[in-house]
């Protein structure tokens, strides 16, 4: 004879079967199944088409749908990141470099003589000149003068003894190339002072000796001029 154990859900049983332990296996059975339902949902998809002929993806099965079995994502993990250092601004002066740099004229520990103190000085360098570079001179330690020709003429450099030298800077000022220094003399023709010039009795090439002229006094009188015919 089959009996049915009163708990919900249950079915017959030939044989007797203690009814608490029953509803308990179910009951048991009800939760693993809530539990992975989801995942088979997940991984089922139905595909229709509506009466518009468009292509309807639904993870609730329908007449006439086309169940298709989606494969489990593969987990990729992403590849560590490496390490860099960012490398400095290439600076453009490794780029070029100047050879040769000196001063041709005047020769070192030469001797320059003129009345107005002009100094030209001549410069070598190697390679030429680019483009957004200069050349600056100094002398006694201070700069004079600045350009991009190796032509240079100092004007009225005082007497003495001076010690010039040239660099090569770029638009940002940065010394590339340096000379060596060079020391020179200049010998000028002193000019006398209004004073001294005008002393009659100091004889120089600017004030002549004067030709004597004989006295002249009432006892002696100048000789008449007799013109001659």
């Amino acid at each position: 004879m089959l009996r049915a154990h009163g708990c919900a859900g249950a079915a017959f049983e030939p044989f007797p079967v203690n009814a608490s332990l029953k509803c308990m296996n179910i009951k048991f059975l009800l939760f693993i199944s809530l539990i992975f339902v989801p995942i088979v949902q997940a991984e089922t998809v139905y595909k229709t088409i509506d009466a518009e002929g468009n292509i309807v993806f639904s993870d609730t099965p329908s007449a006439g749908a086309e169940e298709i079995k989606i494969k489990e994502a593969q987990a990729i993990k992403p590849p560590k990141a490496r390490s860099f250092k960012l490398s400095p601004d290439e600076d453009i002066s490794k780029k070029f470099n100047y050879t040769k740099l000196a001063i041709a004229s005047p020769e070192n520990d030469s001797t320059i003589h003129g009345g107005e103190g002009n100094v030209n000085i001549t410069v070598t360098l190697e390679p030429d000149l680019e483009e957004n570079d200069i050349i600056v001179l100094s002398m006694d330690g201070k700069e004079m003068l600045s350009g991009r020709s190796p032509q240079i003429l100092l004007e009225n450099v005082d007497r003495g003894t001076h010690t010039i030298s040239v660099v090569v800077k770029n638009e940002v000022e940065k010394v590339l190339k340096r000379s060596a220094k060079v020391t020179f003399h200049v010998r000028r023709i002193a000019q006398l002072s209004p004073e001294f010039k005008s002393a009659p009795d100091v004889v120089t090439p600017l004030n002549p000796p004067k030709s004597p002229k004989p006295d002249v006094s009432p006892t002696n009188p100048p000789k008449p001029v007799i013109p001659t015919t």
